[in-house]
């Protein structure tokens, strides 16, 4: 009995001093406004009632104000949609590392890269990888841009008169095969031993592990990780990634070319070679790359053909403007100096992100005490969100109308007249999206020949559209399209 009572003392104690550890957070609750939840699950219960729709998060910002402080089970959590506390988050020193919990599920699965690295390392890696995103270099990825959309193109030809059509699946595969021809070079596709349709299928598999170890922390436990599937399809990834590198290692030869030296490949194995990366920090790198580009780009060439499908008057003015530039449709090719030209397209895109962005979620660590402009003191160790979903969708940014599509919204007027943090498709500050122009370019050519081409129609209602919290944009239910041969 002795034994018991010492226990439950030692036990009582234990959670004294645990909250007293605790204290600053709890002071921080007075100050802002937020649900508390359930003790130690927070907030979790409620979001996973709602399926980690994104729509239960934007009741708690109309319920408690654009900005809350919040907890998920016993993490405390900043969340934002107010542009002057995004510019706070993201152009803060001490917010400059991505949320550790989200970092280690992609570390778990595809390793480490400039994506989930920490400072300094990321200062130092991101200045190595600067080079593979300069405009020559982007420029030079035309060719394979233009080859693999006419690919697309075919295929979606042959849907012409079958009715609606998935198309998500479709759209990702093009986009994977840009994203691995960009990042390892073309060349590999030669090799017999090069398996495209099983290598997407490893990288998919890793985009659903990595937000099962953001939902599941304990899954990244190695007996788990094993029972779950989740060490094969690492194991098959890294092998199909050795033998690339291996390839690339045996086979490189000096260039004279600036963006033959500058693919993602290139660099990596640069710094493999003056050991200043190691062999798995190659295939982190790569990985990550791969993952980065082709799962952003993908999505947001589907959701606009999916906006301008359930809005065929704003279509019709991107025919129009695709007529005038391209007056003959087929397998044209398309040029920089064409892209430029295309200024309602690039409205489209823009408000495509705005509306359904590729990534809805920016998590960031607090590394030390700062002050937000709303005066307020976050303690370190509170993750800091940054709800790019729910900032782009904000009525007192964009107003009553904030959840319709309307690409007029990036008129440069209306543009000069909002906050510069009101619209960060790809973050912003010093830790924004590397291939920011990258995803811009490929996206805005392949629109222009698809919608060149075809037009776009949907049963689908905009008012249905559900969008789900996860690493990239994911949609309850995708909706089906159908094609129709332009002129």
């Amino acid at each position: 009995m002795l034994t018991i009572d010492l226990l439950l003392t030692a036990a009582v104690f234990g959670w004294i001093y645990f909250l007293w550890s605790r204290r600053r957070y709890y002071l921080v609750m007075l100050k802002l406004p937020g649900p508390i939840g359930f003790p130690l699950l927070g907030v979790a219960l409620h979001l996973f009632f709602y399926k980690l729709r994104l729509s239960a998060i934007t009741m708690m910002f109309n319920i408690y104000g654009s900005t809350v402080f919040t907890w998920i089970g016993p993490l405390p959590v900043l969340a934002t949609r107010d542009p002057k506390i995004v510019e706070d988050i993201l152009t803060s020193p001490v917010c400059i590392n991505r949320s550790k919990h989200a970092a280690d599920a992609i570390v778990a699965n595809c390793g480490q890269g400039v994506l989930t690295l920490p400072e300094p390392k990321w200062s130092e890696r991101r200045k190595l990888l600067n080079p593979c995103f300069k405009q020559n270099v982007l420029l030079s990825f035309f060719p394979i841009f233009n080859a693999e959309t006419n690919v697309l193109l075919t295929l979606l030809d042959s849907y012409v008169g079958e009715g609606e059509k998935e198309l998500l699946s479709d759209v990702l595969k093009w986009s994977f095969r840009i994203s691995f021809q960009t990042t390892v070079g073309a060349d590999i596709q030669q090799e017999e031993s090069f398996n495209s349709d099983l290598l997407l299928e490893c990288f998919q598999t890793s985009l659903k592990l990595i937000t099962l170890n953001v939902v599941v922390p304990f899954t990244q436990i190695g007996v788990i990780a094993k029972l779950c599937g989740i060490e094969k399809n690492i194991s098959t990834m890294h092998s199909m990634l050795d033998s690339i590198i291996r390839i690339k290692l045996s086979s490189k030869k000096e260039s004279n070319s600036e963006t033959e030296l500058n693919l993602v490949i290139d660099q990596v194995i640069d710094s493999y070679r003056t050991g200043k990366m190691s062999w798995e920090d190659m295939q982190g790198e790569i990985s990550i790359m791969v993952i980065g580009a082709f799962e952003t780009t993908g999505l947001t060439v589907y959701h606009a053909l999916v906006l301008l499908a359930m809005h065929p008057e704003f279509q019709d003015t991107v025919h129009e403007e695709l007529n005038e530039v391209f007056p003959t449709p087929g397998d044209f090719e398309v040029a920089y100096e064409d892209l430029q030209k295309l200024v309602y397209l690039e409205r489209v895109v823009k408000e495509t992100l705005r509306l359904i962005p590729a990534i809805p979620l920016d998590p960031r660590e607090i590394s030390k005490d700062f002050r937000l402009s709303s005066g307020a003191i976050i303690p370190k160790g509170v993750m800091a969100v940054v709800d790019v979903f729910n900032t782009h969708r904000n009525p007192e940014v964009w107003g009553p109308d904030a959840t319709k599509f309307n690409p007029d919204n990036f008129l440069p007027d209306n543009v000069s007249a909002r906050h510069p943090y009101a619209f960060i498709p790809f973050s912003k500050g010093k830790r924004n999206c590397i291939g920011w122009r990258y995803g811009l370019m490929s996206s805005k050519l392949a629109l222009a020949k698809i919608l060149r081409n075809f037009k776009v129609s949907t049963t689908f209602s905009y008012e249905d559209l559900q969008f789900v919290e996860n690493i990239g944009m994911k949609l309850t239910e995708t909706p089906r399209l159908a094609f129709e041969r332009r002129t």
